[in-house]
């Protein structure tokens, strides 16, 4: 009787973990395939050099640590972005523990499975960045303060939601959006217990110690680099979740607009019957917390100081959208099965339209394109002995052409910084002093030149040079050139 009673035990606990081993091995097939199909994009080669040269980087530390060492055993595409895929996975079984935790296996699984799912997750899956590693330890903290507020006598949970909190600020300062949440669920449950709050208190004054450094390191590199984001509106608001979740390409193609226009206001629905159905459950308000706070700091911010509201920044809150969407769906399919069944089918299709999309266009998300390991291949194709390469791409060391260039020609880094401010002023002499002070070519010459190619430029260029080949490639153009006798 005992070894049928282990082995019924062994069983259940296999049935158990089944499900979202399951999931987890879809998550790893997804996250490698098609993983090298385009090339680094700039933002990534900003990642490698900040890893090359470890910084406080605007608040940011902890990923470019971990790429640092990750980087010394090797530097192939597909390398470089398996950090990323590892924390990715690590999201996905950490959204299943946290629903699963606050309410039932299944809203875990399927929160587990629609972020296994989501594009968007996918695309940043495969890129040397550190948004995963920020949701996954986000989600981490997120857990052991759930944790805690069970067990608030329990000092290893409130040390884990300080660690992995203070982790996931040095990652991103903006998770420090998720603090807001955090305190407010604190105060709502233990308001009536003063020596509890004393304590959930006094943890978080030591985040807020902890992270002081990234709060000064953020102020003084204010302004540096920011893009210019749109303000948003309740437009924004809505896209964003077709975006985070089943269709990250914008804007849809045209036949599939008001289909996803659709989807955006099942989503709506989903999410409100969530809320209402279960008004009164005390996590569910935990989850509520944790998916709107952060983003209504992010939306009030961006309307009083200056746009953060950017997709990445905001994928801070997806996994508790996702929870959300599952306990919605749950309430539907016990009350109104063939309704639910319609919404699991347009569920199915927007993210099967999203998925396609993504594997089969070439170009990342926002259009982010690998135009530098084509501008590469075409040197490798058409180089000849003696051959030098002339890099000039403002505000752009050579790192992008240098990883991916396999040929012998030396590259130098020759910047056209007055050209590319004063393109409205650009003077037939300015052009003659740069191309005067170039390296001395024996044989042709390659000039990588960004952004746009100025007419005073290319004659300059013509009146010194034979020009054997001008190719565009994504923003970039490309001369070959190769000198005239001299009179």
């Amino acid at each position: 009787m005992l070894r049928i009673s282990q082995k019924l035990s062994n069983f259940s606990r296999l049935r158990q973990w089944l499900p979202i081993s399951l999931i987890m091995l879809l998550a790893t097939s997804l996250y490698l395939y098609k993983l090298e199909q385009r090339g680094l994009w700039i933002d990534e080669f900003i990642s490698i050099a900040d890893a090359q040269d470890v910084s406080f980087n605007r608040g940011r530390l902890l990923y470019y640590i971990l790429l640092h060492f990750w980087m010394l055993f090797g530097n192939s595409d597909a390398w470089l972005r398996g950090l990323a895929i590892i924390f990715a996975l690590g999201s996905v079984f950490l959204v299943y523990r946290l629903g699963r935790y606050l309410f039932t296996d299944a809203i875990g699984l399927m929160a587990a499975l629609m972020l296994t799912l989501s594009p968007l997750f996918i695309n940043h899956a495969q890129e040397v960045r550190y948004y995963t590693m920020s949701v996954c330890l986000g989600l981490g903290g997120t857990l052991a303060l759930a944790y805690a507020l069970d067990q608030p006598k329990n000092l290893s949970s409130r040390f884990w939601w300080v660690f992995t909190r203070f982790l996931a600020i040095i990652t991103t300062p903006l998770n420090g959006a998720l603090l807001f949440p955090d305190l407010i669920i604190v105060g709502i449950k233990y308001y009536r217990h003063p020596s509890l709050l004393i304590k959930f208190g006094t943890t978080f004054l030591l985040i807020l110690v902890a992270s002081i450094p990234v709060g000064l390191s953020v102020q003084d590199s204010s302004g540096a680099h920011r893009l210019i984001l749109p303000i948003p509106g309740v437009n924004e608001v809505l896209r964003e979740l077709r975006i985070l979740t089943a269709f990250s390409y914008p804007p849809p193609p045209p036949y599939l607009t008001r289909f996803l226009q659709l989807y955006i206001l099942m989503v709506v629905a989903v999410i409100g019957i969530a809320v209402f159905r279960k008004r009164q459950s005390e996590k569910l308000i935990w989850v509520l917390a944790w998916a709107f706070v952060p983003t209504a700091t992010i939306l009030v911010f961006s309307h009083l100081f200056f746009s953060i509201w950017n997709t990445r920044y905001v994928m801070l809150v997806l996994p508790y959208i996702l929870i959300l969407i599952a306990i919605g769906f749950r309430e539907i399919w016990s009350q109104w099965r063939p309704i639910a069944w319609g919404i699991a089918v347009v569920y199915a299709i927007a993210v099967s339209s999203g998925l396609f999309y993504y594997y089969t266009t070439p170009k990342r998300y926002m259009g982010a394109s690998d135009h530098y390991r084509r501008v590469a291949q075409l040197i490798k194709a058409n180089e000849k002995p003696n051959d030098i390469i002339v890099w000039s791409i403002i505000h752009q060391s050579a790192l992008p052409l240098e990883h991916y260039h396999r040929g012998s020609a030396p590259i130098y880094v020759k910047n056209l910084i007055e050209l590319e401010i004063n393109k409205d002023d650009i003077q037939k002499i300015d052009v003659e002093n740069w191309l005067r002070e170039l390296p001395p070519i024996e044989s042709r010459l390659w000039i990588v030149y960004g952004n746009t190619t100025n007419q005073v430029l290319r004659q300059g260029i013509e009146e010194k040079f034979y020009l054997e080949l001008e190719q565009e490639i994504g923003g970039l153009n490309v001369f070959l050139v190769k000198p005239k006798p001299q009179d």
